[in-house]
Formats: C-alpha cells, sequence, structure tokens
C-alpha cells in the first residue's frame, strides 16, 4: 500500500469551487495524516491485502471534505474502507459531519487462497470498514445492505447531502435511478463523484444527470474518476436552500 503521490488540485479547486492555491493547501495537509495512513498500511499488511480496490484519489476526497464542510456525506461501497478513514479524518479536523456509508459485504469463497481473493473482498473475521480506526467511528454510520434497499431510507431521513461518493459497479439504469433518487437532497454547489475504473468514460447515466443539474463532469486527472459541482435544477431553474 503506498501513499498517494500525485493529488490533483485543479480538480479539486473545481469541484469546491476555490482557487488552486486552496486546493494545493488542503492536499498537503491531507498528505500529512501520516499516522493514519500507516495505521490502514498496517491493516491491510496485516490481513496480507497489500493492495486494495478503492477510489485512487483519498487526498482528494480529503480536501473536498474540509473544503466544503458538508453536513452529510454518502459513500456508496466501503471495502477496507481506506476512503472512509479519509472522509472521516476530514470531518474530524472539521469537527462537524456525519458518513453514511452504504456497503454489501463480499467475503470470498473458503477454497480461495488468500492469494486469489480479490482486494475488495472481505478476510475471515472482518466486517465492511474494517481498516477504519475506531476514534474516527464516532461520525460513521455504516449501513449494510442492498443499495437499492438502503439509499430510498438515506434519502428520507437525511435533510441534505453535500457530497455524495459511489464507488461500485454500476450500469445506466439502475445508477440513473439512485442518482435521482439522492437529487432532491443535493443542493446547488454539493458535489458527487464516481468512479468508472483507472481508465473508463463517464457513463451515459451520469452525462444525463449532470445535464439536468446544469452541471459539466470534470474528469480526475489519469483516472476514470469523475466529479460533479451541482447547479440548479433545470425543472424550476431556480435553487432552494
Amino acid at each position: 500500500m503506498e501513499i498517494e503521490s500525485d493529488p490533483d488540485a485543479e480538480w479539486v479547486a473545481a469541484l469546491a469551487g476555490v482557487p488552486v492555491s486552496a486546493a494545493q493547501g488542503t492536499l498537503a495537509e491531507a498528505s500529512a495524516e501520516t499516522r493514519l495512513f500507516r495505521h490502514l498500511a498496517r491493516e491491510h499488511a496485516a490481513e496480507g491485502r497489500p493492495s486494495y480496490i478503492e477510489i485512487d484519489a483519498p487526498l482528494e476526497l480529503y480536501a473536498l471534505v474540509r473544503l466544503l464542510r458538508p453536513r452529510h456525506v454518502v459513500e456508496v461501497g466501503v471495502s477496507s474502507g481506506v476512503s472512509s478513514a479519509y472522509l472521516l479524518q476530514a470531518m474530524a479536523r472539521n469537527g462537524t459531519g456525519t458518513l453514511h456509508s452504504v456497503d454489501l459485504p463480499k467475503h470470498p469463497p473458503r477454497t480461495s487462497p488468500p492469494s486469489r481473493n480479490a482486494s475488495w473482498s472481505l478476510p475471515p473475521g472482518r466486517s465492511s470498514g474494517w481498516a477504519v480506526p475506531f476514534p474516527l467511528r464516532r461520525r460513521w454510520d455504516l449501513r449494510l445492505g442492498d443499495k437499492t434497499d438502503v439509499l430510498p431510507l438515506l434519502a428520507d431521513e437525511l435533510p441534505s447531502i453535500g457530497a455524495f461518493v459511489y464507488d461500485v459497479p454500476h450500469e445506466d439504469t439502475a445508477t440513473s435511478a439512485e442518482f435521482r433518487l439522492l437529487d432532491r437532497r443535493m443542493r446547488r454547489g454539493a458535489v458527487a463523484i464516481a468512479d468508472h475504473g483507472p481508465t473508463g468514460g463517464l457513463c451515459s447515466a451520469l452525462r444525463r444527470w449532470a445535464r439536468d443539474r446544469r452541471a459539466t463532469p470534470v474528469r480526475r486527472s489519469g483516472l476514470g474518476l469523475y466529479g460533479i459541482r451541482l447547479g440548479p435544477r433545470r425543472a424550476s431553474g431556480r435553487d432552494s436552500h
């Protein structure tokens, strides 16, 4: 496990609506969270998982939370919890915010050798988010289950969603329905982030959703990771607060 070496300050600045210099400052702060990184590295090494499947931009996620200061962040896809840990650490620095994470645990076959287990599958005896330090969990609302069951509950319960991190395999029909389900909770200036794999292009479902929210998707350099900073809803042409 290696710390991210080339965070994209311009991407963070575009999504947060701040100067690049401000984004660089928060990314430097994220890079300095060496205690958190060492903890995550130890946990993965102890389980024989030197690599993992996560959004390959944890420092950018940290920086966005520090800059946006959202009251509520929804995350779909947890695995070991690397992204979750950086989101929670940023909330701890802010002194505000709750991370609502949704995960459907995946366990490897009992007959599968550890070396062949997918990095997102859970080690024996571990649960979703197993690498997240316990002191950070006080701001964590972790819900285990299928996203089609859990996301409607969050859409009803949360007063607002300042950031939405979507880090699961997806297809257009389900993705479109899930983003539109949470859309009413995401006001102007909220940010949505979706991972399309190392080199994937933006799916048509999110392209349409961004168009309806008068937003331009921004690709993180070198990755199939897209961010969308929301404008007003096209239907009304106005933004409510």
